[in-house]
């Protein structure tokens, strides 16, 4: 007798979603519960259905599959086999790899899929993978949060980071990182969400947004913000408005 595979796919690109289902239309043990374009009722459905296996596009207009699946996270009490339907760079497949979590390429080849329909069922009945430990191996180790810029998404430890600044001319948020390699953000991406992310990330203007775990001193009389080397060449100044919440902040770490 067959083990049923409950599956659900999300993408927001029907296309894929077809011709994903096509392909797996050839195994009888998957029986695919859902497919879902939209993000906010991906979440109902797999949270209602608990599928055995997921798979999720990486980028979404307004969020990413790692956003979604942190947010279904209390949610879910089976052994979930998260598969990452993905077209993404070798960077996030690295982050994937260290992770309990699977991923597809897209394009991929018919072999692949067999690999990953195998695996599914070989773990189904032996050694299923812990969802909520995935979870763990892929975020929670060292502090990892995702960041979603205009080329790809990034796993960031808070560390990485250095500031955000604000561009005028593009509309948009500038990440630099302590390698000092720069990354733009979405333009959907507010001042907000950014300070959101972790608590050392701290608005020292209205354009730049700092990591003040790299604040050393701010002067009294130009209130520009003294960063640890090698980083104290920066001129990053903080304003009138801001400098209050800067010295309330610094008294809480």
């Amino acid at each position: 007798m067959t083990t049923s595979i409950t599956t659900i796919i999300v993408d927001d690109e029907p296309n894929s979603i077809r011709n994903l289902a096509d392909d797996l239309a050839v195994y009888p043990e998957i029986n695919i519960l859902d497919t879902q374009t939209s993000p906010q009722k991906a979440k109902k459905s797999i949270i209602q259905y608990q599928p055995d296996l997921l798979f999720l596009d990486i980028e979404f207009p307004t969020t990413n599959g790692i956003e979604l699946l942190q947010e279904i996270r209390p949610y879910m009490y089976n052994n979930m086999h998260v598969v990452f339907y993905t077209a993404f760079d070798k960077y996030m497949i690295d982050a994937l790899r260290a992770s309990a979590f699977d991923y597809l390429l897209k394009p991929y080849q018919s072999e692949e899929l067999l690999q990953i329909v195998e695996r599914v069922k070989h773990e189904k009945g032996n050694n299923p993978i812990n969802f909520e430990q995935a979870m763990h191996q892929l975020l929670n180790k060292d502090c990892k949060f995702a960041v979603q810029t205009v080329n790809n998404l990034l796993l960031l430890r808070d560390s990485e980071i250095l500031y955000f600044q604000y561009s005028n001319e593009n509309r948009c948020w500038n990440m630099t990182l302590t390698n000092m390699k720069q990354h733009r953000l979405r333009l959907s991406t507010k001042a907000r969400d950014i300070l959101n992310l972790h608590p050392s990330f701290i608005r020292i203007n209205t354009d730049c947004i700092l990591n003040i775990d790299y604040l050393s001193s701010i002067e009294n009389s130009t209130l520009r913000c003294i960063l640890y080397a090698p980083f104290n060449n920066l001129e990053l100044i903080a304003s009138r408005r801001h400098y209050s919440k800067i010295k309330e902040a610094l008294k809480l770490l």
